[in-house]
């Protein structure tokens, strides 16, 4: 999509599992050549408990086509990523350290809150999982965090 620009970032959470990797997007009217690029709120998009899969992706697309800088990191980087698959990726998941994947959200919040196209103001959004951390974020990150939007789905579907 012309109206967009993405990229895949690598940033450090030294208190998770050493660095996260994610998916950054925003319009491409933000990132003109002019000498003072616009800056845009930011939202973390967390994904469900398989990693960051085309869905989740697309949501971070959506974000930035309505003006913001959206990131969506994979919290299975350190085993690898996202493996193509939404049941192998639940696979690799249950792996990981929950704490340390705590952490690694969480440092890749302070990082887009701390970007240079955003303007200090982020928000998160998450689904299943992603909902859960979405309040976790909300809790550790206290007013450092303008808002939170879970989407927790409980198991009748509701």
């Amino acid at each position: 999509d012309e109206r967009i620009k993405a990229t895949w970032e690598t940033i450090p959470s030294p208190n998770g599992h050493g660095y996260i990797r994610g998916y950054m997007v925003r319009p491409d009217s933000a990132t003109s050549r002019s000498e003072t690029p616009v800056k845009l709120p930011g939202v973390l998009v967390i994904h469900e408990n398989r990693g960051l899969n085309p869905h989740t992706m697309d949501v971070a697309r959506r974000f930035a086509l309505e003006n913001f800088v959206a990131f969506a990191p994979d919290c299975l980087t350190s085993v690898g990523g996202y493996p193509g698959d939404d049941y192998k990726g639940g696979l690799l998941f249950a792996k990981l350290d929950a704490a340390k994947r705590t952490q690694d959200l969480l440092a890749a919040a302070m990082w887009l809150k701390a970007h240079p196209a955003v303007t200090g103001k982020i928000g998160v959004t998450g689904f299943c999982f992603g909902g859960g951390q979405s309040n976790a974020l909300a809790a550790l990150m206290g007013p450092d965090l303008a808002a939170a939007a879970p989407w927790i789905l409980s198991k009748l579907g509701v």
